[in-house]
């Protein structure tokens, strides 16, 4: 069967979508990942066939636009702005999404793709599943959506799904609308959201339900599969191909090291963080592994107990660390769990927030929302996770999580829904 995945956005969006795109390919089915071109180099080394989406999303990103609104900390207006900048690439992203669906039996698109591939899917009579990879959207009694700060009160929680789901649709609703003539679709009479839940559409939530139990009121074509993991690409010695030089020999030398790293989301302040890590190293013996992302380089001062790295194979060094510092993405977050040491969540917005509070609340790290980081409360949480449950709990988290096999069971549910 050919499965087209289409998914857009940083590497945490990009990712599961490779490792789910290899469990498919295992199992004998022809895939095309639809997906940034930016992104070509990273599916190319895992021998994935790409069809490059229209934008460079680290380009996107670091824009002084998009900086400015990740300063602001606020979801409201990172959303206005994400779906102003998609709404002016609407027309080529649509026709790139088309084209790489054409020849598929079948579609897989992130969340965050839905209005394109709603369309597509009705058009030419395709099957087509969600992979989510942020908190759950769909109504239950639970909990209230997780995105936002809500009240945890069971008769009131669903409605908080649909009222934030019909917010997004008010403001996505115009662009949908011609997506469906671009093709010969009349508009929605309602909302995509109700319509998806109504056509019982399958969504596979990609992260392990050690962070989020499968709600006791979902249908069974709802799901949680466990995180969507890539397989390490080493060399005959068994490391990363992309090690970068002395950083073996400088992790050898000393104590585990802190890792501090927030991946496609630059730091909101720069100057801040660094700040932050030159009072670590200079008022502690603690060592510190930067890791930039994209984030653009830090005035640091050169340190015995600092190695920076650009891009790092996670699976690769966080077991070599103490301790995390993070933005709390999905991604990462499931890089920690499995690494199977504490995090110290420093959000930024978006999802982050809500993993950010999960992971505390299991405890399983520390959260402190990226405007009140500091070295004093990093050395604070530092020495909260070493006098609580905190080391035990994770050990423990690790050992089930790493038995999950999360792209297995998503391959599983895709192949009975697709036949």
């Amino acid at each position: 069967m050919h499965y087209c995945l289409v998914t857009y956005g940083s590497r945490g969006d990009i990712q599961p979508f490779i490792a789910l795109a290899l469990g498919l390919m295992a199992n004998g089915h022809t895939v095309t990942l639809a997906a940034p071109g930016n992104f070509k180099p990273l599916a190319d080394s895992y021998g994935v066939n790409i069809h490059p989406l229209y934008g460079d999303v680290e380009m996107l990103v670091n824009s002084p636009l998009m900086m400015k609104c990740i300063s602001t900390g606020s979801n409201i207006t990172f959303v206005r702005s994400m779906l102003k900048e998609t709404h002016n690439m609407r027309g080529p992203l649509f026709d790139g999404i088309c084209e790489a669906c054409k020849t598929a039996d079948a579609i897989i698109v992130v969340n965050t793709c839905i209005f394109y591939v709603a369309a597509i899917g009705e058009k030419f009579n395709k099957k087509w599943l969600i992979v989510q990879l942020n908190p759950p959207m769909i109504p239950t009694k639970a909990f209230p959506m997780l995105m936002f700060d809500l009240p945890d009160i069971s008769w009131l929680n669903p409605y908080s799904y649909k009222i934030i789901n019909s917010i997004l649709w008010q403001v996505s609703k115009k662009d949908n609308a011609e997506f469906r003539q671009r093709i010969g679709l009349a508009p929605l009479k309602g909302s995509l959201y109700h319509k998806i839940i109504r056509d019982k559409v399958p969504m596979i939530h990609a992260y392990s339900p050690e962070l989020i139990t499968k709600p006791f009121d979902w249908e069974e074509h709802f799901n949680i599969s466990g995180f969507f993991t890539l397989p390490k690409i080493t060399d005959d010695k068994n490391l990363p191909i992309a090690l970068p030089d002395g950083l073996t020999e400088w992790l050898n030398a000393g104590t585990k090291p802190l890792y501090i790293g927030f991946g496609s989301i630059p730091f909101p302040d720069e100057k801040k963080l660094a700040g932050m890590i030159n009072d670590i190293l200079a008022i502690s013996a603690i060592r510190i592994v930067y890791c930039l992302g994209w984030s653009p380089l830090s005035e640091l001062k050169p340190h015995p107990n600092l190695f920076i790295v650009r891009q790092a194979d996670h699976g690769w060094l966080l077991p070599k660390c103490s301790a995390a510092v993070i933005h709390g993405g999905i991604g990462t977050v499931a890089a920690v769990l499995k690494a199977g040491i504490p995090a110290i969540v420093a959000s930024i917005f978006v999802d982050q927030p809500a993993w950010g509070k999960i992971i505390q609340q299991k405890k399983m790290g520390v959260h402190i929302p990226w405007r009140k980081l500091s070295a004093n409360t990093v050395l604070k949480a530092l020495k909260k996770m070493e006098q609580s449950p905190i080391a035990e709990t994770i050990k423990e988290v690790s050992s089930r999580v790493n038995k999950e096999d999360g792209v297995g069971a998503a391959v599983k549910m895709i192949e009975e829904y697709c036949g």
